[in-house]
C-alpha cells in the first residue's frame, strides 16, 4: 500500500499489512525516519517475519526495524538477530513490553554523542526526584486542545522542531488524532498565545499512554511549563483509568529527561537512532511510570 499524505503533503503514519505463511504484521514504513515501525504482529513464525521485514527494509534503503514485543517473545526474537533496547513497564495491560530492534546498516548504530548522553542521564539520576510544580506565571492558563486550536498548535510545533517523526505540523493530522486517541494540552500566556504543548497518545485496549509531543516556545523555556503539562496529562489519564504511562524522550535533552525523572518515571533503556527529530536521527530514552506511583497533582 503506498504511503498516504495529508494537508501539507507530509507523510501520514498509516500502517501497512505485511504477511506470509505463519505471520501477519501491521507496520508503518517511514521514509522520513528510514525505518519500519511494527505496530502489531501475529503468528508464531518469528524467524520468517523478521526475515521479511528486513528484506523490505533493505529494499527501501531503511536503517532500522523496531517493535514492541511481549516478554515471552524476547528470546525467540534475539535468536533470529534482533536486540533488546528497552522495556516499557505495563505496556500490555499491565504486562511489560520489550522494545526489539534490527539494524540494517552499520551507520545506523553509530552513536557519536553516547558519552555525553550518558553523562546527562547520570547527572539527572544522581539527585533525588522533585515532583513539585513551580508557580505558573501570572495570566497563564492551560486547557485540553480543541480542533479550533489545531492551526496555532501546528504553528508552535513547526517553530520548535526542524523535523519530527510524525506530522504534528499539519493541522489536519492534529484534528484527526484528537478525534481518535490523542489528548493534547496547550498552555497559553497572558496574551492568549499558545506557548507550550504536549500530548498523551492513548492505547485504551492495552491501558497505556505515551506522554509525548512536548514543545515550548524558545522565549518561554525555564518556566517549568513542561512539568505542568505532564502533570495535567497524568491527571487526564487517571480519569480515563489508563494507569501505565511512558515516554520516549530525546537523549540529548537534559530538560525533558529531568522532567520525567522528577515526576517518578524510571529510565528503562535507550533506542539508538530511533527517529528523525529536530533535523537529525537521535537516540531516545525510554521512561516508564509504574501504576503504583503517586497520582499527579496539578
Amino acid at each position: 500500500m503506498p504511503a498516504t499524505t495529508i494537508g501539507t503533503g507530509l507523510e501520514l503514519p498509516t500502517p501497512e499489512t505485511i504477511s506470509g505463511e505463519g505471520f501477519a504484521v501491521e507496520a508503518v514504513l517511514s521514509e522520513l525516519n528510514q525505518r519500519i515501525q511494527v505496530v502489531d504482529y501475529r503468528g508464531d513464525d518469528l524467524e520468517t517475519m523478521v526475515e521479511e521485514l528486513e528484506n523490505q527494509g533493505r529494499e527501501r534503503g531503511f536503517g532500522k526495524i523496531f517493535l514492541k514485543a511481549p516478554a515471552s517473545d524476547r528470546e525467540p526474537l534475539e535468536a533470529v538477530g534482533m536486540c533488546a533496547e528497552a522495556t516499557i513497564e505495563g505496556y500490555f495491560a499491565g504486562e511489560p513490553a520489550v522494545v526489539m530492534a534490527s539494524f540494517l546498516d552499520d551507520d545506523r548504530q553509530l552513536r557519536p554523542c553516547a558519552g555525553r548522553q550518558e553523562e546527562i542521564l547520570e547527572t539527572i539520576r544522581a539527585r533525588p526526584a522533585d515532583p513539585s510544580l513551580p508557580q505558573l506565571p501570572a495570566g497563564y492558563s492551560m486547557a485540553v486542545a480543541r480542533p479550533d486550536d489545531a492551526e496555532e498548535l501546528a504553528g508552535l510545533y513547526g517553530t520548535v522542531f526542524a523535523s519530527y517523526p510524525f506530522p504534528i505540523v499539519d493541522p489536519e493530522y492534529l484534528v484527526a488524532t484528537m478525534a481518535s486517541h490523542v489528548v493534547y494540552r496547550v498552555l497559553r500566556n497572558g496574551d492568549g498565545a499558545v506557548v507550550a504543548a504536549a500530548s498523551a497518545e492513548t492505547d485504551p485496549e492495552h491501558h497505556n499512554a505515551e506522554m509525548t509531543d512536548f514543545a515550548t516556545r524558545s522565549d518561554q523555556r525555564g518556566l517549568g511549563l513542561a512539568q505542568h503539562l505532564l502533570a495535567a496529562l497524568e491527571s487526564d489519564m487517571e480519569k480515563r483509568a489508563i494507569p501505565n504511562l511512558y515516554t520516549i524522550a530525546r537523549a540529548r535533552s537534559a530538560g525533558m529527561n529531568r522532567v520525567f525523572y522528577n515526576r517518578g518515571y524510571d529510565w528503562t533503556g535507550t533506542l539508538v537512532n530511533n527517529c528523525h527529530i529536530a533535523g537529525r536521527f537521535e537516540d531516545m530514552h525510554v521512561w516508564c511510570r509504574a501504576p503504583s506511583a503517586p497520582p499527579a497533582t496539578v
